[in-house]
């Protein structure tokens, strides 16, 4: 008994450390561009496409992409007055989604937040009563900044909807720092030829 104790309490530590893992709800793509004209010339714009199937409807999303920045709050993250738009329900019992059009509005939070603590975009579905994001539907939400795209990184995305939260990840390009690189001299790479 007194060495299944410990054994316990490691494990109860165990549990209580372990990531909190929501629900999988919300699948999509990320793209980018780079843009050449207009206001937001010579930034990147990407562009979520993302559906969703949650228990109430939609109230904001949030994604989430590892920058690699050291610091990410000094990055530029510019968005359009409506940063996109989802399929919407009236409030009637026969509404089906895509009756109306949702409106979204965009905001970089690089500081975090007290619920979700690391650097994110969010995107809020404006409030109107008479047409909101039901609990399946699609949106498309774009945003702008200076970082290129990396690749293959899968940015995770989570929807709040009532009091619930659900995740997914995204295919496609997510943001990324660009590694500095170190200009090569003839007499460095032969003194790294020679070391070798």
């Amino acid at each position: 008994m007194q060495r299944l104790l410990p054994a316990l309490l490691v494990a109860s530590l165990l549990v209580l450390a372990a990531p909190t893992a929501f629900a999988q709800c919300v699948t999509g793509t990320i793209s980018s561009e780079l843009m050449v004209d207009g206001p937001f010339a010579g930034l990147w714009k990407y562009t979520v496409n993302l559906s969703w199937d949650v228990q109430q409807g939609l109230s904001n999303v949030a994604l989430f992409c590892e920058t690699g920045c050291s610091d990410v709050c000094a990055q530029t993250v510019a968005f359009e007055d409506t940063s996109g738009t989802g399929d919407g329900v009236i409030n009637d019992e026969t509404s089906e989604p895509g009756d109306c059009v949702v409106p979204f509005t965009g905001e970089f939070v690089c500081n975090g937040s007290p619920k979700l603590p690391n650097p994110h975009i969010k995107f809020d579905a404006l409030d109107n009563p008479e047409c909101e994001p039901g609990t399946t539907g699609t949106a498309t939400l774009c945003f702008y900044t200076e970082l290129p795209p990396s690749v293959g990184e899968s940015p995770v995305i989570l929807i709040k909807n009532g009091q619930n939260v659900c995740e997914g990840t995204l295919q496609g390009d997510c943001p990324q720092c660009p590694v500095a690189v170190e200009k090569a001299n003839w007499t460095k790479v032969k003194k790294a030829y020679r070391d070798e």
